[in-house]
């Protein structure tokens, strides 16, 4: 009974929030359509700087799903004389809502296979019960993956071999270090994992689609180059502080025992298994080799794969399992917040916003600057549910802030990037730590004390390295 009560009074606080935030986001929009035009904007202008204001508020209130937010607001930009229904159709998906989708398709074969299960077994039988070492090889092991499968995959995946041998090990919930440690670092690990390459998550595409949209082009390449580093160096830090604050206690034989026995069990990697393997390798090389050869394109390759896997006598994946692996929400989303947040870049708006409220930056030294934007990205993402919707609020506004200071637009806009994905403190509104939160190795508690200091210092890293590096790919 109070399991039954606790759950009602939970939703009919989220159907309060999603209501006030309906009822606010109508009333800002009105409100903006209505004003007299500020000096220096036009009456389109005012309208999008309320539906900018508006999407945020229903982004964060979760009024609806986030595509179905995206895609109305975007049909409704011609009756505020933002852009018509024709440029509107025209500019609609995108080389982002296609790549997406075929990606969904190719990394979907992934996780059928036995390839995570047979790294957990190599990681158990190198670390020798040793805790640290099980720590640092689950978590790298569950970044890299991440940076070319959904988060969510890659977090499911790997949850089902550590709950196997916690269980077996006798690690109980909620008394256990080492469950508390590889719980926590877990759906880090995916969500920061996913900011690797640009097919690691929606979020990417959509930054992606809002630089592109100023004529900066970034391919596969220079963003692995230029992100992965951040996200191991990332990884590493919140895992030493895991240890250093829990101390997770050593692995017992057993259970290192019955990981090798399952992985003997599956014996050698079946043909399908093989195949999936070469074609998602081949995948991810052709990606790498778009940055050499202008005749190959991300989308086109992400394309072809994706039909390889359908093919007679491949069957790597049906139409059902497809459906099952695509997220039509974040899917449609990508496909419409670049107009839907755009709207505010297309009227001239946000440079008014920005050489109103930020004119002051512009002599502020550089390493200030991102370190003001880094905590106020930061901390503004615990009330930010889903990771593309960062992406969505935040880099419209930083390529404004981009213009005030002189430059490095790329560096600031790759920061909620960055924070969307590597959250640390946060779990409310982050479903990938209530998965693992549900298994009741750590609490709430427990997350925002381990990750408030690596969140720091990670804070003022980038604050110190962004500007100096992304200018080295001449960004």
């Amino acid at each position: 009974m109070a399991i039954g009560a606790s759950g009602g009074a939970g939703e009919l606080g989220l159907s309060k929030k999603r209501i006030i935030g309906l009822i606010l986001a109508v009333a800002i929009i009105a409100l903006f359509s209505a004003l007299p035009p500020f000096e220096g904007l036009d009456r389109p202008a005012m309208a999008s700087i309320g539906i900018f204001l508006g999407a945020i508020v229903m982004f964060v209130c979760q009024v609806a799903p986030l595509a179905i937010i995206s895609l109305t607001i975007m049909m409704l930009l011609p009756y505020f004389g933002i852009m018509d229904l024709t440029t509107i159709y025209s500019k609609f998906g995108g080389t982002s809502f296609f790549f997406v989708m075929f990606a969904f398709g190719v990394t979907g074969a992934l996780s059928q296979t036995t390839i995570p299960l047979r790294i957990s077994a190599w990681i158990t039988r190198i670390s020798k019960g040793d805790p640290r070492v099980l720590v640092f090889g689950f978590t790298l092991a569950a970044c890299v993956i991440s940076g070319f499968l959904s988060n969510f995959a890659t977090l499911i995946m790997f949850y089902g071999i550590v709950m196997m041998f916690l269980k077996v090990s006798g690690c109980e919930p909620g008394k256990s270090a080492l469950g508390r440690c590889l719980m926590i670092s877990l759906p880090m690990a995916a969500g920061t994992g996913g900011i690797i390459t640009p097919a690691g998550s929606p979020g990417n595409l959509i930054a992606m689609e809002l630089i592109s949209a100023q004529g900066v082009e970034i391919t596969f390449l220079q963003w692995f180059l230029m992100m992965s580093p951040f996200a191991i160096i990332a990884c590493l830090i919140l895992c030493v502080f895991l240890c250093l604050m829990f101390k997770p206690e050593r692995l017992t034989p057993e259970a290192c025992q019955v990981v090798q026995e399952t992985k003997n069990e599956l014996g050698k990697m079946n043909q399908k298994e093989i195949l999936a393997i070469v074609i998602i390798a081949v995948t991810v090389v052709l990606w790498f080799s778009t940055t050499w050869i202008d005749e190959l394109d991300t989308t086109v390759i992400a394309a072809v794969a994706c039909m390889i896997m359908f093919l007679p006598g491949i069957d790597l994946m049906d139409w059902n399992s497809f459906l099952a692996e695509c997220d039509f929400n974040l899917l449609f989303m990508v496909g419409s917040v670049a107009i839907t947040m755009g709207c505010v870049n297309e009227t001239g708006a946000m440079s008014w916003i920005m050489n109103r409220l930020f004119s002051g930056m512009a002599g502020m030294p550089i390493v200030l600057v991102f370190l003001v934007v880094g905590l106020v990205v930061c901390y503004l993402r615990t009330l930010i549910p889903t990771a593309p919707s960062v992406a969505a609020i935040f880099i419209p506004v930083l390529i404004g802030i981009s213009e005030i200071v002189g430059g490095h637009m790329v560096a600031l806009c790759m920061i909620p990037v960055f924070w969307s994905g590597a959250t640390m403190t946060l779990m409310y509104t982050e479903p990938i730590y209530l998965y693992t939160n549900a298994s009741g190795y750590y609490t709430a508690g427990d997350l925002f004390k381990v990750g408030l200091a690596p969140t720091l210092i990670l804070v003022v890293l980038i604050a110190l390295v962004f500007p100096g590096w992304f200018a080295m790919f001449n960004f």
